[in-house]
């Protein structure tokens, strides 16, 4: 599906919109339309487009949308704007929570009671997000100040045309997953189209660019072998020594999980590699590996790049991650998605208007739009409820569904009674989350050749030695 013309210069006309402040048709704030900040980039913005369509025909309301892949740094500036026109933000960055902090969202409260299909608000959202609606203010209070936006489904992605035309099964258990990667090289499954005779399908294929993207089956791995109230009780982060995996038995769990995945990548015949998410997915849907540690808008940005003539070679399938050895529990699962968000800012003037789209959106209808429009799931039950004719959604609802416990990395701040120490909590997770700090992901440094060992050491003498700098940024001394 290549874009055409009009598309391209459509895009390059929003984008051109979006660089002054205020141009084009934002720089009068009219009480009859709604301006919108979405962010543009894997599950695109069709699914808005019809949200937005559907709005303004109810209630005559006109929306102006502003897709851009820099969302972030447009609500930035227009957030320090004395003159900021915007109603609503859609976006993908944990700075969510600082402008929460600063008083730049509007409080949500009044919606969370409101109901929409016959529920209220608050009960619509998944469980995934516990109680991460809520936000702690300093003065010993909680808000909510942005609802979550999807419920990202991360894991194993596969070529299900290629598993069927060899007869390889999906494996239910990580023994079984070593073992189809052992049969996958035996095959030398020769890569279709290929110039070179000697080039054979891989069992994976992954994107150096994006190396966090092995986080969503490795967590899930964790959950499985630590157990859901562990992994609670880790990420209220009480000490730098919960990152010692000698002396915390969850994080020796997490040491655990990643050793299962060193496994499968210590092998360089089990993996091909590029440099950024084009080429890697480009090269996935082409034939030359049959597995994917990926994210559900993979399937998006393949039907966006237009690549011609798949259906006789690719068919994208999702994988419930195969159960590691010794599993507590094989129900659960990491959802992805903890720095998305949809917010209305404090200076809104039509902030009432904004709620009305904000319920249409996180309808039974908005979760199925987006299911259908977006291929991803809104992080709502109506997604759960949803019914599509596309065999892919199909195969990531029903995985979906197949869970009965999901969980992501936002700390467990309702569940602490000091509500300055869960404020302080909610900022040390920004800069700890569950590596230690974002660089302190251990992937790129053991497929480099550190040992397992090494690669965890590393993290915990980072985390011990920034750990008290970190407790008095956050206000914990």
């Amino acid at each position: 599906m290549k874009k055409t013309v009009s598309k391209i210069l459509a895009v390059l006309l929003t984008a051109t919109c979006a660089m002054p402040l205020f141009a084009c048709n934002k720089t009068k704030n009219d009480p009859n339309t709604l301006n919108i900040i979405c962010v543009d980039k894997g599950y695109g913005t069709t699914w808005i487009e019809k949200v937005a369509e559907k709005y303004t025909q109810e209630t005559g309301v006109k929306v102006n949308i502003t897709p851009s892949a820099n969302a972030s740094s447009l609500i930035s500036t227009h957030l320090a704007s004395k003159n900021n026109v915007d109603d609503i933000y859609i976006n993908v960055d944990a700075g969510w929570k600082g402008y929460a902090s600063q008083g730049k969202f509007a409080n949500l409260d009044s919606l969370l009671d409101e109901t929409v299909d016959g529920e209220k608000v608050k009960d619509l959202v998944l469980p995934d997000y516990g109680n991460s609606i809520y936000f702690p203010d300093r003065d010993g209070s909680l808000h909510t100040y942005r609802l979550p936006l999807i419920a990202g489904v991360g894991g194993i992605y596969y070529n299900k045309k290629m598993f069927d035309d060899n007869g390889w099964n999906i494996p239910e258990t990580y023994d079984e997953l070593v073992q189809l990667c052992n049969t996958i090289r035996r095959a030398a499954v020769p890569v279709a189209g290929s110039d070179d005779p000697n080039e054979h399908v891989a069992p994976f294929i992954y994107t150096s660019a994006n190396i966090d993207y092995f986080d969503y089956a490795v967590f899930t791995w964790w959950a499985q072998l630590a157990g859901e109230n562990n992994i609670k009780q880790f990420m209220k982060y009480d000490s730098p020594d919960i990152f010692d995996a000698n002396q915390n038995a969850t994080y020796a769990h997490l040491k655990t999980a990643t050793t299962m995945w060193s496994e499968l990548f210590s092998n360089s015949a089990n993996y091909i590699s590029n440099d950024n998410n084009h080429t890697a997915q480009t090269r996935f849907a082409n034939g030359y590996a049959a597995m994917m540690f990926n994210g559900d808008w993979l399937y998006n940005e393949i039907i966006n790049y237009g690549i011609t003539d798949l259906s006789g070679k690719f068919e994208l399938g999702y994988m419930k991650t195969p159960a590691a050895t010794d599993a507590v529990d094989t129900d659960i699962t990491y959802t992805v998605g903890d720095d998305q968000y949809i917010a209305v800012p404090a200076s809104s003037i039509k902030q009432d208007k904004a709620k009305a789209f904000i319920k249409l959106l996180i309808s039974d209808w908005g979760c199925e739009t987006y299911i259908n429009e977006a291929h991803g799931v809104l992080a709502y039950k109506g997604s759960l409820r949803a019914s599509t004719t596309d065999s892919f959604m199909s195969n990531i609802i029903d995985v979906k569904k197949s869970y009965s416990k999901a969980f992501t990395s936002y700390p467990p701040v309702k569940d602490i009674q000091n509500i300055t120490q869960s404020t302080a909590l909610l900022n040390l997770n920004n800069k700890v989350d569950i590596w230690g700090t974002g660089g302190a992901r251990p992937y790129k440094r053991i497929i480099d050749g550190t040992s397992i060992d090494n690669a965890f050491s590393i993290i915990k003498t980072e985390v011990s030695g920034q750990w008290n700098d970190w407790k008095r940024q956050c206000g914990l001394s």
